[in-house]
């Protein structure tokens, strides 16, 4: 009785998921589109989307395929390391992507012999996508499960693995009433590979068995490949000697992280004739590079800088995007934005090159920032005297920010080594 219960939910579930909600989230995803231009390119993208990937995957051998899956840009940068350690062995990459910005971003990615949109989630898109496609295993990222194209995949045969699951929590707590669907979703994966022990815990207990392994997180790996060969400062139009200059660089910072800065950063510029300060804007629209550029007059703009100029700045705004993972390797000292707002951003980013973090309090949604904050590589400020306090420490106090600093790189090298752990898991299932 309990067992035709629990399959009639799945039943009706299965229902209003795939003709009722997908609908729905179609007609909505249609109507932003005349007024967003990111949803509008992404109804774009998919006009021809059968068309365009039967011509370019008729190219690509149907033996060792593998599907990667990613929201978006950040969830893909995720999947590289993993791709670029199977196409050594000969492997052939189909990525799909939900988001413009990952696709557009991503279409020319050369370890990639396709790279595609994912039709909208209706079971006749799944059948469509998964036929041509032929995956012998699929790699979702994170948390961008569509159930209709990964059951389809399943009933195919495909081998379906969650990489570098995190639990979602956050969402569990505001639509506990989709507890149930969400089981359902969740247990469509072969195998669940997790970042942490803790999110391990939570899978199973939450999908009531042992299904979770923990492999650690690839983002890791990634920041380190890209440490590598950063090549930035050959690129950029100045030059900062480190001898005599200690830099700070505000990462990804919004309007609210500079109001908390801007005064200590002030008083500290005036003290100290060694700092300098570079200030990267979250988005260097024109509108905030100015308002940047009100707080600090004296500031240079990147692509105002001439060659010439040298590096004969106190303070430099970056209106370019693209380049700030790179420019941390110029940090003594980092902060990073977002941790006033949703979240802070990436913290990773500066640490693998040993610089030590700061931050807003808003950390909780990001693992890697509480235990950098535990460890003692990131330390978090409330207000503008706390910000004045621990920026001038971490400028001033050459001890501090080395011990800072090394604990940072340390918890990097400590986590490397979880592409290596998935790609081994894929050519398990499909050997070479």
């Amino acid at each position: 009785m309990v067992k035709q219960e629990i399959k009639k939910e799945s039943v009706v579930a299965d229902f209003l998921y795939s003709y009722v909600f997908i609908n729905l989230m179609h007609l909505a995803y249609s109507l932003i589109s005349l007024f967003d231009s990111k949803a509008r390119r992404g109804l774009r993208g998919r006009a021809e989307l059968f068309s365009a990937l039967k011509d370019n995957i008729s190219r690509v051998p149907e033996d060792k395929r593998i599907w990667f899956h990613a929201s978006s840009l950040g969830e893909f940068e995720q999947a590289k390391p993993i791709i670029e350690i199977l196409k050594k062995s000969g492997y052939h990459i189909i990525a799909s992507f939900f988001s413009p910005s990952g696709y557009e971003y991503s279409r020319n990615y050369q370890f990639a012999d396709v790279v595609t949109y994912l039709p909208i989630d209706t079971p006749t898109n799944a059948r469509k996508f998964i036929s041509i496609v032929k995956p012998q295993v699929a790699v979702i990222m994170r948390y961008d499960l569509w159930m209709n194209h990964l059951k389809e995949a399943k009933r195919r045969g495909t081998k379906i693995i969650l990489a570098d699951a995190t639990f979602p929590i956050k969402l569990f707590q505001r639509a506990t009433f989709l507890k149930n669907f969400y089981k359902q979703l969740y247990g469509i994966p072969h195998e669940i590979l997790t970042t942490t022990r803790e999110h391990k815990k939570m899978f199973d207990f939450f999908l009531g068995s042992d299904v979770a392994t923990v492999v650690g997180d690839t983002r890791f790996d990634r920041v380190f490949s890209r440490s590598v060969t950063n090549n930035v400062t050959k690129a950029l139009p100045f030059s900062i000697d480190k001898a005599r200059k200690t830099v700070l660089v505000l990462g990804s910072v919004w309007h609210r992280d500079i109001e908390i800065v801007s005064g200590g950063l002030k008083r500290l510029l005036g003290k100290l004739q060694s700092l300098s300060v570079v200030i990267v804007p979250h988005e260097p629209t024109t509108e905030e590079v100015g308002r940047i550029r009100q707080e600090f007059p004296e500031a240079k703009v990147l692509s105002e800088l001439k060659e010439e100029d040298g590096n004969n700045f106190s303070a430099l705004i970056v209106d370019r995007v693209g380049i700030l993972t790179q420019l941390y390797v110029l940090a003594d000292v980092a902060y990073v934005g977002g941790g006033f707002g949703a979240g802070v951003h990436s913290v990773l980013e500066p640490a693998v090159y040993g610089v030590p973090i700061i931050t807003g309090p808003r950390i909780e949604r990001s693992d890697e920032a509480v235990k950098l904050l535990e460890t003692g590589g990131l330390f978090y400020v409330k207000d503008q005297a706390g910000a004045y306090r621990l920026l001038h420490r971490m400028v001033v106090d050459d001890a501090a920010r080395k011990k800072a600093g090394k604990v940072a790189k340390t918890f990097v090298d400590q986590h490397l080594g979880a592409s290596d752990a998935v790609a081994a898991r894929i050519r398990e299932l499909c050997p070479g």
